[in-house]
């Protein structure tokens, strides 16, 4: 059971992204798991850092330079996440809910 409490969920990722991209003006119906991060929901270099920045303290985890290239959407971010942190298949109940 205590497994359970320590595992990072899509849901909790999906919530910092969400808090910290909402403060910066875009709309939380754009924010979802397709979406691009430039194309898509207009942030820019310097807003995915500080994103990067919030994910690796909130969650602990170190994100790599060239990982963090390759993330190029909300899901990428929010499966790296869950992997690295010891999740690894953790995902919440309905996975297959992408807000497409």
């Amino acid at each position: 059971m205590a497994e359970q409490s320590t595992r990072v969920t899509d849901d909790e990722v999906m919530k910092v992204i969400l808090d910290h991209l909402v403060v910066r003006g875009v709309s939380a119906e754009r924010i979802v798991r397709g979406a691009t991060w430039k194309a898509d929901l207009g942030i820019d270099s310097l807003d995915i850092l500080t994103l990067t920045q919030e994910l690796e303290d909130t969650f602990h985890v170190k994100i790599g330079e060239e990982d963090a290239i390759d993330l190029r959407t909300v899901g990428d971010a929010i499966d790296y996440i869950v992997r690295v942190s010891g999740g690894g298949a953790a995902r919440t109940e309905g996975e297959g809910a992408h807000n497409a």
